[in-house]
């Protein structure tokens, strides 16, 4: 199984729904998530030091329980799976930024076209 997983929302509920599936999957087989738009926001060092997702009444719980969340659910998948996750190079360039911004847990920095051609007998996710 090949899977690819277009993560483009920041809320947090869908990071998380993304952060689950891609690890699921990656115990299955391949997995590469490819953060882009505000879904590559989610994992901006200040917006996880301070919490400050979009997040709704599930999200907020889960903040307040202290339930592990996307980014450590994700790291713990690359340990056991085979799972690679992907920062959107245009927005970086868009932005002004660079890998340091975020948290560390991208293997790379690729763009829109190194994408999808990587992923062109996958099963692709949007989310």
């Amino acid at each position: 199984m090949k899977l690819a997983i277009v993560l483009a929302s920041g809320e947090l509920e869908k990071v998380q729904a993304a952060s689950i599936i891609a690890s699921t999957a990656a115990t299955l087989g391949e997995v590469m998530v490819f953060a882009t738009m505000d879904g590559l926001m989610a994992f901006k060092k200040d917006v996880v030091e301070n919490k400050a997702w979009k997040a709704g009444e599930l999200g907020k719980g889960m903040i307040q329980a202290n339930a592990p969340l996307f980014i450590d659910v994700l790291k713990q998948a690359k340990e056991v799976g085979n799972l690679k996750v992907y920062a959107c190079g245009m927005v970086m360039d868009m932005l002004k930024m660079s890998l340091d911004d975020f948290v560390d847990v991208f293997d790379d920095v690729i763009g829109v076209t190194k994408f999808l051609g990587m992923v062109e007998d996958a099963k692709v996710l949007f989310i």
